[in-house]
């Protein structure tokens, strides 16, 4: 492990030091040197107020880069200031960036494509299957789902990202790697970090305090190229998050809903808005340049004479093409859920009809 990571982690955990502070700190000043000056007391006025400058010093006596290394190889976890190559690009040059960013497992590279799926917390159940086939036929397309991690539709959105197995979702955080919120989502957590990426400014053992959501939605905003509200309400989070993709001349997408549910107040405010209707995965798709338009209805299959398919998938084997399909396209046709269509196309695959190819899968 470089020590710059055990410095930036360090720098992270300074009281009171959001990312303006930490800006101000690291913009002419490579961690080593930002770290000395905070343990001499050294730190410029302009970075910020003599109580704070006070507070920094007493709280740098108290580190143990030591433990602090070990706590990060623990988790295997990555630490770096925008003076780092490894620093995540969408965050370095972006009109607000983080100086400092903590993550565990991999990120999106510049060639993929990333949409942020984002939404209430109190979501519907229909709002919350949504969120799951979105991120499922997303994810199977190449595309990186980027969410919180939160209740209601992110959860859901991550969830379905790992469903298919395709390009593993990011999620940003406002607690530490290692301060699991919510707790409800313990398993997801973990499972995100190992299959796809977690990313966070806050320190390790950073409680996910109200001031860090609304620097973690300008995160996400900053790593998506386009922004899919499933469910909101007429102010949440959310809409943060509209605001931030604004800011960068970010295109947000929205899911209509009904005018008597009052998850869908703010989402359909966004359509009268004027922001383009998501009724599918295809919709996305199409707005990144990535898919058509149509939805092509699959042909009627029969199976292999020397061999039935296994029961219950007849439907989907009927819905899958020559080539490669994926399954949200599979879940188009067939009007299915994805959790069922997903359970079919494995079980294809464990019998012999299908081969994997890539995100998608074909006759074998």
């Amino acid at each position: 492990m470089a020590r710059s990571d055990l410095l930036v982690a360090a720098l992270a955990s300074l009281p009171n030091a959001g990312p303006a502070r930490l800006g101000r700190l690291l913009r002419e000043r490579e961690p080593a040197e930002a770290w000395a000056r905070v343990a001499e007391g050294a730190v410029p006025v302009e970075v910020a107020p003599a109580e704070v400058r006070r507070e920094w010093r007493a709280h740098a006596a108290t580190v143990d880069l030591g433990r602090l290394g070990a706590a990060l190889r623990e988790l295997g976890a990555v630490a770096t200031s925008w003076h780092d190559e490894r620093h995540p690009p969408a965050l370095a040059d972006d009109i607000d960036p983080a100086p400092v960013a903590l993550w565990r497992g991999s990120l999106p590279d510049a060639a993929q494509p990333c949409v942020a799926v984002v939404g209430t917390r109190r979501a519907s159940a229909i709002g919350r299957e949504f969120a799951r086939e979105l991120g499922a036929g997303l994810s199977s397309a190449g595309v990186v789902v980027v969410s919180g991690l939160a209740l209601g539709v992110d959860g859901a959105a991550h969830r379905g990202a790992l469903l298919v197995g395709g390009a593993g979702p990011l999620a940003i955080v406002g607690s530490g790697l290692d301060v699991v919120y919510p707790q409800a989502h313990h398993e997801l957590w973990h499972e995100v970090a190992e299959r796809g990426g977690l990313l966070t400014e806050a320190p390790l053992g950073g409680e996910a305090a109200p001031w860090r959501f609304p620097a973690r939605n300008r995160l996400i905003a900053a790593f998506a190229q386009l922004v899919v509200v499933v469910e909101s309400r007429a102010a949440g989070g959310s809409l943060l998050t509209v605001e931030q993709a604004a800011r960068r001349g970010i295109d947000v997408m929205a899911v209509p809903g009904s005018v008597r549910n009052a998850a869908a107040a703010g989402t359909n405010q966004l359509l009268a808005d004027g922001c383009a209707p998501v009724r599918d995965a295809d919709d996305v798709l199409v707005a990144l340049g990535l898919g058509s338009s149509a939805i092509r209805v699959g042909r009627d299959r029969a199976a292999p004479p020397s061999r039935s398919v296994p029961d219950g998938t007849e439907h989907v084997w009927a819905a899958i093409d020559d080539g490669p399909t994926s399954v949200d396209e599979i879940v188009a046709r067939t009007g299915r859920p994805v959790l069922e269509v997903a359970a079919a196309v494995e079980l294809l695959v464990e019998s012999g009809h299908l081969v994997t190819d890539g995100a998608r899968v074909r006759p074998a």
